[in-house]
């Protein structure tokens, strides 16, 4: 009897009680709904960053490249792998197995009229000869480059005025906080048609603030045309300090040595021709072997002290580049050059109120023929980047350049060999730029600017 009265008592619970505790808990899952439908319902979301894809930083007056992020098919042997493949780049080499040069031209000019820079630091010409006035990209270590800028036109009072068609920034290593000793090591090799072999190995480390990296990479290819090969290899390494202000001091140095062929001819109706390799009826006999050899190296420092009156920079460097043109039925090489370039600059960027961003610096560079003054160049730049409005925004610039030319003088009447000109200008510059985000869906990423700006240089040593 009582065990009736209590499966009795027990069911009554569950009949009545299921259904309230099912009540319950659907009213505390409405709640739930409800508040997450609160969170969920925000307003209209904006993305006003650079499109980024595929290590690519897009923006109206620069393009960055994360070197370390940028995929491209197979393993790239220097910086112009990577240029060659922007719109704005135009690849003028006879191939690219092995590195020429002057074979990268920007917006249509050569690099006589294009400005190269490390860090921020135009890099002056080197290299070359009867006039030639050249860089060449693979003397720059690739296992040493973050990043690299491309800005467009000659807008930027940062640079000199010889950037008709633009600038390459090309941005080093930064120093970086390491918890541990344990390097990172990274070894790669290639092969690929033409026996091109490229094996390289680094190593980065370093231990809290101190930060380091070396690099060697070996690259080898028989090239596409007869007598075109090439043997390259580089060593670099850099040290650097982090400084207890955030800023850093960084070091490096660089070394190549390199062996590059020159075509040949390749006639069939001659007996020397070899099947192996394109018809050329341009160039050098076979039998002399003519070639390119080369020992450049490169040193550089990079300081930066961030301030309560801006962010402070200082860079300097010094190449040296010296070529030899042998060829095999001769004892001495057929032409010798040797070219020595430093310089250096110091700039302040600082923010003034919320919308002013403002350079000023001062720069200098000189190259030497055989330690002959052949170009000297001072100037001094402030720069002021205005956000009008979040969407529209002004750059302008000035900057004053002072420039001294030795002009080769030697087979004129005149005794002198070298004759000293002085050059000077003021060159206002400026770029505008709106982004039209805003006024549509289908113009995400699309932007208009206009640039006005004085394009003066006197033409350098090597461009007579």
């Amino acid at each position: 009897m009582k065990k009736s009265k209590m499966i009795t008592i027990l069911l009554g619970i569950l009949v009545f009680g299921i259904p309230q505790l099912c009540m319950g808990v659907e009213e505390i899952e409405k709640e739930a709904a409800k508040e997450e439908e609160k969170v969920l319902k925000v307003g209209e979301i904006q993305v006003t960053a650079p499109r980024e894809k595929e290590g690519i930083v897009v923006a109206p007056s620069f393009t960055t490249i994360n070197v370390e992020e940028y995929k491209m098919p197979g393993t790239p042997q220097n910086i112009v792998d990577i240029l060659r493949d922007r719109a704005i780049i135009d690849f003028r080499g006879s191939s690219d197995l092995v590195q020429e040069n002057d074979n990268v031209y920007m917006r249509g000019f050569d690099s006589r009229n294009f400005v190269t820079a490390t860090d921020g630091l135009a890099v002056e010409k080197v290299g070359g000869y009867k006039g030639g006035h050249f860089t060449d990209f693979s003397t720059i270590p690739f296992a040493q480059i973050e990043s690299i800028e491309i800005i467009p036109g000659p807008h930027s009072a940062l640079y000199s005025g010889r950037s008709l068609g633009g600038v390459l920034n090309i941005k080093t290593k930064t120093p970086k906080r390491h918890d541990t000793l344990k390097p990172d090591v990274k070894i790669s090799t290639s092969y690929r048609s033409y026996n091109t072999q490229n094996h390289s190995i680094n190593v980065e480390g370093g231990i809290r603030s101190f930060d380091y990296g070396l690099s060697y990479q070996d690259y080898h290819t028989d090239g596409y045309l007869r007598n075109k090969d090439a043997d390259i290899d580089t060593v670099s390494g850099r040290f650097g300090y982090i400084l207890p202000s955030d800023g850093y001091i960084s070091l490096s140095a660089s070394y190549q040595n390199a062996s590059r062929g020159s075509t040949v001819k390749n006639d069939p109706n001659n007996n020397d021709y070899d099947p192996d390799y394109p018809i050329t009826e341009r160039g050098s006999n076979p039998s002399d072997n003519p070639r390119r050899e080369k020992e450049p190296y490169s040193f550089r420092l990079n300081v930066k002290q961030p301030t309560s009156m801006g962010v402070w920079t200082l860079g300097a460097y010094y190449n040296h580049e010296d070529q030899k043109y042998p060829y095999a039925k001769e004892d001495e090489p057929r032409y010798i050059t040797e070219w020595n370039s430093y310089g250096g600059n110091i700039q302040n960027e600082i923010e003034l109120f919320e919308d002013h961003l403002v350079t000023v610096g001062f720069d200098y560079v000189q190259l030497r023929y055989i330690w002959n003054k052949i170009d000297e160049s001072y100037a001094g730049f402030i720069q002021d980047k205005w956000n009008i409005i979040p969407r529209l925004t002004l750059t302008a610039g000035l900057r004053y350049e002072d420039i001294t030319i030795w002009w080769r003088n030697k087979y004129s009447w005149i005794e002198e060999e070298y004759i000293q000109r002085d050059y000077h200008q003021l060159v206002p510059k400026s770029f505008l730029t709106y982004e039209l985000d805003d006024l549509s869906d289908a113009l995400r990423d699309t932007s208009i600017s206009a640039g006005v700006s004085r394009i003066w240089t006197p033409k350098s040593y090597c461009q007579v």
